[in-house]
């Protein structure tokens, strides 16, 4: 991260000197303008997509707001670019889709530089690469206090899961682990404030020992893995949602969906070493991270228990957390002494 501070520092080349459409062909050399299902890209009013193939089309989109959804002040540009296509391309991801194309629109102050739009679009390149998604296109617009970021993805899916669907019976399941993303954020919350009340001209802090958690905060990954391995496995989910809201809330929009309640483990919640440490650190109750925290992610589906050691044998980064009930047991937690607690 200080390198590509120092980088937006020791470079600045206003967009008004190049102009919209010298930027705009700045962009769209990073990409390919053609691909599988791309007829025609960037560079003319809209994109040409060839969606003649089996599936349901997928659209989903995210806008970000600085001061709201990000921070320039510890957040580099080239990890916002990641960040906002990882986050689209889990929606997607969270109904058993596969990511196809993206759209990024971006409105820019006079603050962000000719190098500071490209240093945001190398993220993007990463993401776009890493995920196999091709950019379409988007545009550029002026802003006066701050910058923004929207992105939009389409995507299909053979088979469609949506957030109802869960069966009482049916096993509770988390890819990955939760509660980093959120921790992450706490920690450089406090660094910014640190930042803030001393006079240092420059925010350069250690972030060594916080590595895993502010990784989870800045460049997130969707987890396209696991739906690649429904997919071999041909097992499909009969329910299943990202977590990026927080697990608690995400737990409830299922249930409800679904018409169904359920009982959780804390014992079972998957959480890193790290994001503990983090936790301890920060002096703040784990839970508060792992139920309330979001902005992980990562998948949570159910599955019929005969399904469940089916996919382990092909998918390990998973666990279950949990089994579906009938509607009346509510949505509840089994503490790790004992006691039921009501999720809301």
């Amino acid at each position: 991260m200080p390198e590509a501070s120092r980088m937006e520092q020791n470079t600045f080349t206003p967009i008004e000197t190049i102009g919209r459409k010298a930027l705009i062909s700045k962009i769209a050399s990073r990409f390919e303008r053609h691909g599988e299902g791309l007829v025609f890209g960037i560079g003319d009013d809209a994109a040409v997509l060839d969606t003649n193939r089996q599936g349901h089309p997928l659209l989903s989109s995210e806008i970000y707001s600085e001061g709201v959804d990000f921070d320039l002040t510890y957040t580099p540009l080239q990890h916002l670019g990641f960040k906002t296509v990882s986050m689209a391309i889990s929606d997607i991801c969270a109904m058993n889709g596969t990511p196809e194309f993206i759209l990024i629109n971006l409105s820019l102050t006079n603050k962000i530089s000719v190098e500071m739009v490209e240093l945001f679009y190398d993220g993007v390149k990463r993401a776009c690469d890493q995920y196999g998604v091709q950019l379409a296109g988007g545009d550029l617009a002026a802003a006066q206090s701050a910058m923004s970021v929207s992105v939009m993805v389409y995507g299909s899916a053979k088979q469609t899961v949506y957030r109802s669907g869960a069966n009482a019976g049916d096993a509770i399941c988390i890819t990955g682990d939760l509660g980093g993303a959120s921790c992450g954020l706490m920690i450089l919350l406090r660094e910014k404030l640190h930042f803030d009340s001393s006079e240092e001209t420059v925010l350069d802090p250690d972030l060594t020992p916080f590595e895993y958690v502010v990784r989870r905060q800045l460049v997130p990954e969707a987890r396209v893995d696991c739906i690649k391995s429904f997919e071999t496995a041909e097992i499909v989910p009969t329910s299943m949602s990202d977590i990026t809201k927080g697990l608690s809330t995400t737990l409830n929009e299922m249930m409800v969906a679904s018409g169904t309640g359920c009982k959780i483990f804390e014992a079972a919640l998957p959480v890193s070493p790290d994001t503990r440490h983090a936790a301890d650190e920060l002096e703040k109750d784990i839970d508060t991270f792992l139920l309330y925290g979001g902005e992980d992610a990562e998948l949570i589906f159910t599955l019929p228990e005969e399904d469940v050691k089916k996919f382990s044998d092909l998918f390990k980064d998973f666990v279950v957390v949990g089994k579906v009930e009938a509607k009346s047991h509510g949505i509840k937690m089994q503490t790790a002494e004992g006691h039921l607690m009501t999720l809301t």
